[in-house]
């Protein structure tokens, strides 16, 4: 089955100290449902986890970090994938 939804990111954590940054990722179903929260440490992994394993497209990425630098916080919307997707990168 295919899910319609958005994709929620949450700076959770600086860089301070030259500590790597940490993220919460959530597929937020627009249909509802349970969300669960996947923790991704560090930019690259985030831009992997979102670009290779996701499959979101280059532009969306950048606007997404654009957003985040500023405000903490990004939304991907309009993302569908497969549920069998979703379960194995831990997203639902």
């Amino acid at each position: 089955m295919q899910r319609e939804g958005l994709l929620h990111i949450l700076w959770i954590s600086g860089a301070a100290h030259n500590e790597m940054p940490l993220y919460h990722v959530e597929f937020v179903d627009y249909q509802g449902g349970d969300v669960t929260i996947k923790t991704i440490r560090g930019n690259e992994h985030l831009r992997s986890f979102l670009g290779l394993e996701l499959g979101v497209l280059s532009q969306a990425i950048e606007s997404a970090f654009e957003k985040l630098k500023k405000e903490s916080v990004a939304n991907i919307v309009d993302v569908v994938l497969p549920d069998d997707k979703l379960a194995r990168l831990g997203l639902l």
